[in-house]
């Protein structure tokens, strides 16, 4: 039991780390790990849980750089697609709709490293149709990331502006899931201890982690974002 605690411990932490620092990725890291010690049903609200904290922490910390003219669009965006993604979900193979987006990423960060799309900024309307996107791979993969960084990337915005965009975004729908786990009954009385117990992991992968962002370039940042996105590309048409 000891060492089982130790292991989520340690994987909660690094999760919260890389996080911490880029804004993005608890639950993806953290999820693929967990369901090697834990059930999936465990995994999931006890992932969700600690991703509030921690964008709850990091949206204090950068409030002051938050426009939520920029995500606004995109939440509307998302809420219109989530249901559309559901639908597709029901008519269309999941594993083909994953792969299908990891050649998507993969094109788009060719074009990037290849300089062919530069961040200048793009209109906000655009963020309807990139909350949209979203929202469809949310309700059919539950992957929502991929548009939602793309978007911010395009921006240009510089890294604080950056990740209090992609935070601000992310604690809607973090929000969202832990209210309806809780309704629902899936976050049970075991699995909230198990989060109590394991917060201090958490905490302290976050504080590193949002540490080491203020030592990062912005440049270095964003080649953060493009490396996360080329992982997140190989998991979906490999995995």
């Amino acid at each position: 039991m000891i060492v089982e605690f130790l292991l989520i411990g340690f994987i909660l932490f690094f999760a919260a780390f890389a996080q911490g620092m880029t804004g993005f990725g608890f639950a993806m890291f953290s999820l693929s790990l967990l369901s090697f010690l834990m059930d999936i049903n465990q995994a999931v609200p006890l992932a969700a849980m600690c991703g509030l904290v921690i964008n709850l922490y990091l949206i204090s910390r950068l409030k002051t750089h938050l426009d939520f003219t920029q995500i606004k669009n995109l939440i509307i965006g998302a809420v219109i697609g989530i249901p559309v993604g559901t639908y597709v979900l029901s008519i269309a193979s999941p594993q083909v709709l994953k792969i299908l987006l990891g050649i998507v990423i993969l094109f788009f960060i060719f074009l990037s490293v290849a300089k062919f799309i530069k961040q200048t900024g793009i209109n906000k309307k655009w963020g309807y149709l990139f909350g949209f996107l979203s929202g469809i791979l949310g309700g059919a993969l539950n992957t929502d990331g991929p548009p939602v960084l793309i978007y911010f990337y395009l921006q240009g915005f510089d890294k604080l502006k950056q990740k209090a965009s992609i935070t601000g975004f992310f604690i809607f729908t973090s929000i969202m899931v832990v209210t309806t786990h809780a309704v629902t009954g899936v976050t049970t009385r075991p699995i909230f201890m198990n989060f109590l117990t394991h917060l201090p992991f958490v905490i302290v992968g976050l504080l590193l982690g949002n540490y080491c962002f203020y030592k990062i370039s912005g440049g270095f940042y964003n080649k953060i974002i493009l490396g996360f996105l080329f992982i997140l590309s190989l998991f979906m048409i490999f995995g």
